[in-house]
């Protein structure tokens, strides 16, 4: 019964760190530095319009699935759960962070996000250190324009940038 009550205290810790200092800090990184992007117009439902195992058609059904709406200035998070195969877990979106990481991406929130995923769930070390090798095996893409990419089969892209399968 105790390891219980530690655990559903640990979970609310978490969840508490997640809602108010993860969560505040995206939304602050969207609006300071994110200001002069421009949206992509599109919706999840706009997204279906493309053909199977395209990268638009899996986003739809990843948001869809997720029961996410497509957030402005911040497609390419769900494009990169999409090619990368992350889940929305915290655990999942802090891995895929360090993938990022690996993968070059120089931003400053990738970096807050990773070390937040690692305080607050530190038993996935294994896991970081698996994206993080991954995300370095993988050629560069993280920076790329994916709004003229939808159209692109997820399956022909992930070879053309050597993405090794997962092993977590």
């Amino acid at each position: 019964m105790v390891d219980y009550l530690v655990f559903r205290k640990t979970r609310s810790i978490r969840a508490a760190i997640f809602n108010n200092v993860a969560m505040p800090l995206v939304m602050f990184y969207r609006k300071t530095f994110k200001g002069k992007k421009v949206a992509w117009g599109e919706t999840r439902e706009s997204l279906k319009r493309f053909d199977e195992g395209s990268l638009g058609k899996l986003v739809s059904e990843f948001l869809y699935e997720q029961d996410f709406e497509v957030t402005p200035m911040m497609e390419s998070h769900d494009v990169f759960h999409v090619i990368m195969s992350y889940g929305t877990e915290l655990h999942e979106e802090a891995a895929m962070q360090f993938f990022l990481m690996g993968n070059g991406k120089k931003s400053k929130l990738i970096r807050i996000a990773a070390f937040v995923g690692v305080v607050i769930f530190p038993e996935y070390w294994k896991l970081y250190r698996e994206s993080y090798k991954r995300g370095k095996q993988t050629l560069h893409f993280s920076s790329w324009d994916f709004k003229e990419l939808l159209f692109v089969d997820v399956d022909q892209f992930r070879k053309d940038i050597e993405l090794p399968e997962r092993k977590f």
